[in-house]
């Protein structure tokens, strides 16, 4: 990914409202964050995040700004929602302070994969610990609660997000 301009990269952050610790998101959290933030510009989804997003965009993939994390002396870390067919993800990306792009991880969202729906929600807490629960359920079945799963990220003081599994 190219750098971005330091002025859009500037920009593209006034879309992306800081919000206070902890903080849940669910499916239709989108739903507040469309009503409350303004439309991400067009040139900025052209110079910021497809170039992060690569050729999973077509036409109809759709954007909406949801919020920044609380300010650190080494990162920014933001969250936007991406909206396409069959598939909706809230995505956490991290940025040093020249806009440079450290780290870009799905927190939450909805997919379809052949018959079955996989829903997963998140929850971020004071410590920078995103829990994320996911599970997914076939169509005209029972949901069974035992086939979920417990995960957790954290973002480290570099802005890079890591990623582990817990026993459930």
């Amino acid at each position: 990914m190219s750098k971005p301009n330091i002025k859009d990269f500037n920009a593209f952050r006034t879309y992306f409202p800081e919000i206070e610790l902890p903080i849940t998101i669910t499916e239709d959290s989108t739903i507040e964050f469309s009503k409350f933030n303004k439309p991400i510009a067009q040139y900025l989804i052209e110079s910021i995040i497809i170039p992060i997003e690569g050729a999973d965009i077509d036409e109809y993939t759709e954007f909406t700004p949801c919020f920044q994390l609380p300010s650190t002396d080494d990162y920014y870390a933001l969250v936007y929602w991406k909206g396409g067919l069959l598939l909706y993800e809230y995505i956490l990306v991290t940025f040093d302070k020249s806009g440079n792009l450290i780290s870009r991880k799905v927190i939450s969202g909805t997919r379809v994969e052949n018959e079955k729906v996989i829903q997963s929600v998140c929850n971020i807490d004071d410590d920078l610990i995103i829990h994320i629960i996911v599970g997914g359920q076939e169509q005209d079945a029972q949901y069974d609660a035992q086939s979920s799963q417990a995960m957790s990220m954290e973002i480290l003081t570099s802005g890079d997000i890591i990623f582990s599994l817990q026993e459930h």
